[in-house]
Formats: C-alpha cells, sequence, structure tokens
C-alpha cells in the first residue's frame, strides 16, 4: 500500500509538473512581467536597505531608481536610432566594399565550369532591399517590439511598485504567513539563499558584460569597424543571456569586418582577440567571482536557458539561471525532491 502510494504521488508530482508548465506557456504576458518585477525587487532590496540605513525615504529612493532604469533604456534606444541611422547614410559605402570583397570572391568561383555570377548584380538586389519599403517594414517591426516592450515595461513597473513596498518587511511576512516557528525559519533561510544568488550572480554578471562591451568596443574601433560602440553595447545586453549570448554579440562584428577589412590575417586576428575576450571574462573572471554561490552544474544551466527561452523567449533566457536558483531552493524544501536537487548541482542551502 505504502509503495502505491509513493507512486500514486509521483504520477501527481509529473501531471502537477506538466499543468504548471502549461500554465507558464499560455499566461507569458501575466508571468514575464511578475518574474522581472520579482527579480529586480531582490536585486535592489539591498539597495533600499542602505537609503533606509540612511534614514532617505521611500519614495526618495524609488525615484532615484526609477530615473537611473529609465535613463539606462533611453540610452539605449538613443544607441540603436542612431546606429540605424548612420547605418542607412552609409549605405553606399557599405555597397561599395561588398562589391570590392564579391568580386575577389567570384572571380575564383566563376572558374568553375558552368558558374557564373556577377557582383554588381547581387550589390543592386542588396540595395534594392534597403530601399524606402525596408526600411518601413522594419521600423513596423521595430515598433511592435517597441510597443510589446513598452507594456511589459509598463505591468513590471507596477509590479515593482508593490513588490519594493515589501521587500524591506519580508521577514515579517513570512512568520505572518508561516505561523510555525521551524517552518518560517526555513522560509527565509530559503528567501535569503535566493537572494543572495540572484545578487552576487547580477552583480558579477553586470561587471563582466561590463568588460566585455568594452572590450568589443575597444577592438572595433583599433581594427575601424564602423559603429564600435554599437557592438559594445550589444555585447553587454547580450552577455546577461548565459552561455549563447556573448557568441550571438560576435557575429554581427565579425560579418562586417569581412565586408571592411582588407586582408584575411586582420580577420582571424580580430576573431582571436573577441574569443579571447569571451574567454577571459566568461571562463576565467566570472566563475572565479561566482564561486559556489550559485551551486548550479553546466548541463543544468544550458537545458534552463534551453527551457525558459522556448516558454518565454527572450526574457526567459535572461531570467533562466535566477528562475533555476529559485526552483531549487523551492525543490530543497520537500525531501522527495532531494535528488533533483542534488542533479541541479551541489546544495548549500538548508533543507
Amino acid at each position: 500500500m505504502e509503495k502505491e502510494l509513493r507512486n500514486i504521488q509521483a504520477i501527481l508530482w509529473i501531471f502537477l509538473s506538466i499543468m504548471l508548465v502549461y500554465l507558464a506557456s499560455v499566461m507569458a504576458n501575466l508571468l514575464i512581467p511578475l518574474a522581472l518585477a520579482l527579480f529586480i525587487a531582490i536585486l535592489l532590496q539591498p539597495v533600499l536597505a542602505w537609503f533606509e540605513r540612511k534614514n532617505v525615504g521611500f519614495g526618495i529612493s524609488f525615484t532615484v531608481i526609477t530615473i537611473s532604469t529609465i535613463s539606462a533604456l533611453t540610452l539605449f534606444g538613443i544607441i540603436v536610432y542612431q546606429t540605424g541611422r548612420s547605418l542607412m547614410e552609409e549605405k553606399d559605402k557599405l555597397l561599395g566594399q561588398i562589391n570590392v570583397k564579391l568580386s575577389s570572391i567570384l572571380e575564383r568561383l566563376n572558374t568553375l565550369p558552368g558558374v557564373q555570377l556577377e557582383s554588381a548584380d547581387i550589390v543592386d538586389k542588396l540595395g534594392q532591399l534597403m530601399n524606402y519599403d525596408w526600411i518601413m517594414k522594419s521600423s513596423s517591426t521595430f515598433a511592435g517590439m517597441l510597443g510589446d516592450f513598452t507594456g511589459t515595461f509598463f505591468m513590471t513597473s507596477i509590479y515593482l511598485v508593490a513588490f519594493l513596498g515589501g521587500i524591506l518587511r519580508y521577514e515579517q511576512y513570512i512568520h505572518y504567513l508561516q505561523d510555525d516557528e521551524e517552518g518560517s525559519q526555513k522560509m527565509v533561510q530559503g528567501f535569503e539563499q535566493v537572494k543572495s544568488s540572484i545578487v552576487t550572480y547580477m552583480k558579477v554578471k553586470f561587471f563582466m558584460s561590463l568588460g566585455t562591451g568594452i572590450g568589443y568596443a575597444l577592438v572595433c574601433w583599433i581594427f575601424g569597424i564602423d559603429f564600435p560602440v554599437f557592438w559594445g553595447y550589444l555585447a553587454f545586453v547580450l552577455n546577461f543571456i548565459p552561455t549563447v549570448g556573448s557568441i550571438i554579440a560576435t557575429i554581427p562584428p565579425m560579418l562586417l569586418a569581412l565586408i571592411q577589412l582588407d586582408t584575411t590575417g586582420a580577420i582571424v586576428g580580430m576573431l582571436l582577440i573577441l574569443v579571447v575576450i569571451q574567454i577571459t571574462f566568461g571562463n576565467i573572471i566570472e566563475p572565479k567571482l561566482m564561486g559556489s554561490s550559485l551551486s548550479l552544474n553546466t548541463v543544468v544551466v544550458i537545458l534552463g536557458l534551453v527551457f525558459w527561452g522556448y516558454l518565454w523567449g527572450v526574457a526567459g533566457m535572461v531570467l533562466s539561471v535566477p528562475l533555476l536558483v529559485l526552483t531549487k531552493v523551492i525543490l530543497a524544501q520537500f525531501k522527495e525532491a532531494r535528488i533533483l536537487v542534488r542533479l541541479m548541482g551541489s546544495s548549500n542551502i538548508n533543507t
């Protein structure tokens, strides 16, 4: 009978997991802002605590945080807009560089039997694509993305106000929700574990992303690649996506390097330097600074990246590691799930 009950319990857990995944997918528009607001509030809790110790009112501290966030988003928008504008102004120059590169490549291809290609035809087609219709289509796509982002940002702001209003008193809320002293203590320890891991992760990730972005911008500037500031900013933003973000950030400047650099040695040299920057910040410095605060193995991080990216897109990729930390802390509260906790990585969570 006891074995059958355990089997029924396991089946119920499986169905519950499937239901939660389904709800997370269906309610993505509601849950993404909620998750963003929760983790931002956890990240900002030490800042608010510092303001409180300095006897600064919540209204002032929240205003400072809001202005800082809006300023960062505005800066990102300005850089993207200026880069797009500069790209259109440099259209003829870029097409000329593409023509030169294609001519040398097609000369070799045309020596093959039955192959006859003209670089001018390809360049003309590229020029036709970058016309007014292309601009309008891209603008409408960007406007749609901006509208989605604005909606997410608005909902996140509403949730964030609520979370920030109570994040400093989280121990009181936990003791109120959990009458049992031992249970409430475990919940406080779990929350402290989540807070410590997320703050450490975001702090280290921010400075590693900043270093990567500055490195990319300097390399692009030294090699004479157009829009070095934009490529550096892109590397900074994408580096918050674990594992694959910095790799994706390398592709656009390298494609431009293939067009603008004259020698193969310069192209290979630029690629090698960018790879060295990735390895230095992402594989050497970051793990040492991160230490054992996350206690997640690499396979789990990659699987979490794929899973949350599939459910919530780019937002899920950015939130994948904090969500894994939260999931691990929750699972650690149940004895039946200890094997899953061990599979996710070494645990320093009090269970």
